[in-house]
């Protein structure tokens, strides 16, 4: 068998988004600067509270990346945070499941937006962490997700993808559970956009597949145009494997993410509907709309939970997940 490892992005694309700066009102991830507190494992590369269930989201910017955990069971799914970069094979896959191949996050530039090379490739920066992820479709109906903290729409822009390690040499060699690729394998990431009236788009992107003798991976930082998912508050993202039983996927489900990018500004149509609109401030857990509007909040369900008459609703007494929040005909997908 034959093996290319190869970096694949779109040079055009990449240079493109790397031309675009801070200033020019791009909210792009860099959790150098998170607002959760990130501390790491010396070892591993994991964030600490990957196995904790008290961290609900790991927030950044514009961002909420939702976590979800069991600590008794020391299971995690969602989003983690790494800083690893150590991308070799390993003998006991479960303590080192937080790396990539790229061995690091992207680096920014002077502006805050993402810094490349001659070749157009992204700069690897050792230092700067980067999201893991780990979908299985048994853990929830959404099992890895992300909110704007707004509640907003904002425009998608691009973001980066990359193998875990785990799952590259899974592909590759092969593991207890999983098979190694052969001809016409194939394993796709799905990205999810979600509008503020609930439509869907979705961008494909191929992490790996087996064609002509030959495994092509996406073992450094790969450019993903997220512009045809227009203006979203929610990503979620869902993986598919030819390697598949009846359990789900064999391969592991895990990929890497960094420097996800939205436009800054909300996409609301002229500036009296902005000021009009309901709004969520989530350092002080309180919903806004003009003053007399009835505002509501339901969970994903449907299920009242609370609601205010005076066009102000406190919601800091909600339990700590996803819910939607009403007021006329707006709606607001919100983190608690």
């Amino acid at each position: 068998m034959k093996h290319i490892s190869k970096s694949i992005f779109s040079a055009l694309l990449a240079m493109s988004a790397g031309a675009a700066s801070a200033a020019d009102g791009l909210a792009v991830l860099d959790l150098s600067k998170a607002d959760t507190q990130l501390t790491f494992d010396a070892a591993t590369g994991q964030w600490s509270e990957t196995f904790s269930d008290e961290e609900p989201t790991i927030d950044s910017q514009l961002y909420c990346f939702m976590h979800s955990a069991l600590p008794s069971y020391q299971t995690w799914w969602g989003f983690t945070a790494s800083n690893s970069i150590n991308n070799q094979p390993q003998t006991d896959w479960i303590a080192w499941q937080y790396s990539n191949m790229a061995k690091g996050g992207i680096a920014l530039d002077e502006n805050g937006t993402v810094k490349l090379n001659e070749n157009a490739a992204p700069v690897i920066d050792p230092a700067m962490p980067y999201m893991v992820a780990y979908y299985n479709k048994y853990m929830a109906r959404k099992p890895v997700q992300l909110l704007t903290n707004d509640g907003e729409a904002h425009e998608a822009v691009s973001c980066y993808v990359n193998l875990n390690s785990y799952t590259y040499y899974s592909t590759l060699f092969g593991d207890a559970v999983a098979r190694s690729f052969t001809e016409r394998d194939s394993l796709t990431l799905s990205i999810h956009g979600v509008a503020d009236d609930n439509t869907e788009k979705t961008v494909d992107v191929t992490l790996a597949s087996f064609k002509n003798g030959q495994l092509t991976a996406a073992t450094g930082w790969m450019y993903v145009d997220l512009t045809p998912l227009g203006a979203v508050n929610e990503l979620y993202f869902t993986m598919e494997s030819t390697d598949t039983g009846s359990w789900g996927m064999n391969t592991p489900g895990y990929f890497c993410l960094d420097k996800l990018t939205m436009k800054d500004g909300s996409s609301s149509a002229t500036a009296t509907e902005a000021s009009s609109r309901l709004r969520y401030n989530r350092a002080d857990r309180i919903l806004t709309a003009a003053p007399g509007s009835f505002i509501a909040l339901y969970t994903p369900s449907g299920s009242l939970v609370m609601s205010s008459e005076d066009g102000l609703l406190n919601v800091a007494s909600a339990q700590p997940g996803i819910y939607i929040a009403r007021c006329n005909n707006h709606s607001l997908k919100i983190v608690i």
